[in-house]
């Protein structure tokens, strides 16, 4: 939450000679961003992580954008290393973990969660054995 009200007070500009107006918070069941991955990434020919990799391999950026999210995929870039065709992002260790799309992370969940060396532990758990394993994905 906190995050969130950070994130929130750093794109407003705030004038104090005016009174501030409260900001309504809603609270839901999932995060955002679950709600927007789905079946859908399935079909679509482009992982979540297809403008940073189009950016580091030739610094390339997609089409109508504006300064501020030519700036945001700047500095998203700096912490990816591309590698041939596979693109790494470097961990908080700067250990190097190969980003994966929906399909290959379904496997990998799988696998990891009802596998032979799997394990039935909680969300946390999991994303940090799959971390170790060298592995990483934007809703991790």
């Amino acid at each position: 939450m906190a995050d969130a009200l950070a994130t929130l007070a750093s794109m407003i500009n705030v004038n104090k000679l005016e009174d501030m107006k409260p900001i309504q918070i809603s609270i839901h069941e999932a995060p955002a961003h679950c709600c927007n991955i789905g079946d859908e990434e399935e079909k679509d020919d482009h992982p979540w992580y297809h403008d940073i990799l189009r950016y580091v391999r030739s610094r390339e950026y997609p089409d109508h954008v504006t300064e501020n999210d030519k700036r945001t995929l700047r500095r998203l870039a700096i912490d990816y290393v591309l590698d041939g065709e596979i693109l790494y992002k470097k961990g908080k260790d700067q250990v190097f973990l190969r980003c994966m799309d929906a399909v290959e992370a379904k496997k990998i969940l799988e696998e990891v969660h009802e596998g032979i060396c799997g394990t039935h532990a909680n969300s946390f758990r999991m994303a940090r054995q799959i971390m170790r394993f060298g592995y990483y994905w934007s809703t991790m």
